[in-house]
């Protein structure tokens, strides 16, 4: 596998840089360690309010426990992160957590009996009481915001059925749409499209990259499809046995560098 050289590298921008607002992400040396594999090595960069991010990279080269730390579902083992300014190990989970960041995983988490409708106002959790959100369940809250969303990702006229007997493709706008009822200033989305078929996955990248841009939210995700990630994201970073190997608009990541990435030779086992 070659090297990629430092230069080009992007460097992460300091926390000091002038700017009218912080940055979105600012991962200063953060790392994360399991017993004496290093599933992320320390590492720092910068993401700017409103980019497009894709992480990419052969399996087991730490994108989901990047992602996962950014969504602040796992602690860094050094270093730290900030959203918008504030560390994220001084968020409480709930409200003030689900301002800042949700998250889409890669098998949605909907509650198969609960309607689609329902399963989307569960993004107003964070903000609810204990009360509203029991109520929810038999009588959703905020209903028109609910329905508005569905109707942003296309599948407004599956408000009332069970989540489990949607597909997979309107399941995935299904959890689209609950981001958007969370409204977090920051989106991050573990494969969101690998369960899909092409042209269904194209469709769904679509929505949610426009979605986040529309409504300016910053959008990091890991992504199978090397294609996909140069068609939707602004900027990609390559991830391989834990550190990162560029950081790159994506109009200038080479099919060499995308080749040397995914290179079973040195490839550590997952």
């Amino acid at each position: 596998m070659k090297t990629t050289s430092p230069s080009k590298i992007s460097p992460a921008i300091s926390a000091s840089s002038p700017s009218s607002r912080p940055p979105a992400v600012l991962i200063d040396e953060a790392g994360k360690t399991y017993g004496d594999v290093e599933a992320v090595r320390p590492l720092s960069l910068t993401i700017r309010p409103g980019e497009t991010v894709a992480l990419l990279g052969p399996s087991g080269s730490g994108k989901t426990t990047l992602l996962s730390m950014i969504a602040g579902e796992l602690e860094p083992s050094d270093g730290s992160i900030h959203l918008r300014g504030r560390n994220l190990a001084d968020l409480h989970p709930g409200r003030e957590l689900s301002r800042e960041v949700g998250m889409i995983h890669q098998q949605y988490d909907l509650v198969p009996n609960l309607s689609a409708l329902q399963n989307v106002l569960a993004g107003r959790l964070g903000d609810w009481g204990l009360v509203k959100s029991v109520v929810s369940l038999l009588w959703p809250q905020d209903r028109q915001m609910g329905l508005t969303a569905l109707e942003r990702v296309g599948v407004s006229d599956r408000a009332r059925v069970r989540a489990g007997l949607l597909s997979g493709g309107e399941q995935q706008r299904v959890a689209v749409a609950r981001l958007l009822v969370q409204n977090p200033a920051i989106i991050v989305a573990d494969e969101p499209v690998s369960s899909l078929d092409p042209a269904r996955a194209d469709e769904v990248m679509g929505i949610l990259t426009e979605a986040a841009r529309k409504a300016g939210k910053t959008l990091v995700a890991t992504v199978h499809s090397t294609d996909v990630a140069r068609t939707y994201f602004e900027r990609l970073i390559g991830l391989r046995n834990g550190a990162r190997e560029f950081d790159l608009p994506s109009h200038l990541v080479t099919d060499d560098q995308l080749n040397d990435l995914y290179a079973l030779e040195g490839l550590r086992d997952e």
